[in-house]
């Protein structure tokens, strides 16, 4: 099983480019937006030219890391391939393959958010605060897959993606050691953030794919697009 969704995983990567022709060259669902905070990355090129290279070198591995789960979130959507449709399977079948390809993909990612976190937190000493909120919070990302482009969802997707990627990075102002009052409550505000704001959002999105997966599996609009 692990096999098949590794070979599909590549090959629909391969199928599948990052702007849709279809619409004008721009690309379409949310999964994008998650780029938005990747501007990020021209401060810490500012930063390295003053030499800071310390920081430089620190934020690009975070950056690295979302960007990976950003181009597999678009090049990956969560929909059945047109074959799929052709093949003598049934719902249940379908709905067993979507659901194993969805899991496979958010632990693909998990796996490559952990590794970033590992190396953040030995290589350059960051807080075992900041180790587990980017942790936690890079898992919940890694999950997101692109939502439809209804209004609603768009706002929201367009609103939680970055606001994960923000809040991630931030961590890195937490001192490793000898940690203040003013740190206690910069970590009390992040990990409320995280479980009232975030999580919420996070689980609502994950019930309308579950939902959605249903639908996939017995009609032959591709809900989730690229």
């Amino acid at each position: 099983m692990i096999k098949d969704l590794l070979r599909d995983y590549i090959m629909t990567g391969k199928n599948t480019h990052l702007k849709d022709p279809g619409r004008n060259g721009v690309p379409i669902g949310v999964g994008e937006v998650g780029l938005f905070p990747l501007i990020f990355e021209f401060t810490t090129i500012i930063r390295g030219i003053a030499g800071f290279r310390f920081e430089m070198i620190r934020d690009t591995i975070l950056i690295l890391g979302f960007f990976f789960i950003w181009v597999s979130q678009i090049k990956h959507p969560l929909k059945l391939s047109r074959m799929y449709y052709l093949c003598p399977m049934d719902a249940t079948q379908r709905s067993t393959y979507l659901k194993n390809a969805f899991l496979f993909r958010g632990c693909l990612h998990s796996l490559v958010v952990v590794i970033t976190a590992l190396i953040l937190y030995f290589g350059f000493r960051i807080s075992i605060f900041a180790f587990l909120y980017i942790m936690i919070d890079g898992i919940l990302y890694g999950f997101l897959s692109n939502v439809r482009d209804r209004k609603k969802d768009f706002i929201r997707a367009a609103f939680l993606k970055p606001a994960m990627f923000v809040t991630a990075y931030l961590q890195f102002v937490l001192p490793t050691t000898e940690l203040g009052r003013g740190d206690f409550v910069f970590i009390a505000c992040s990990f409320s953030f995280l479980l009232l704001i975030e999580l919420p959002l996070f689980v609502s999105i994950m019930k309308e794919t579950k939902n959605d997966i249903v639908r996939m599996t017995s009609c032959e609009e591709d809900l989730y697009k690229c």
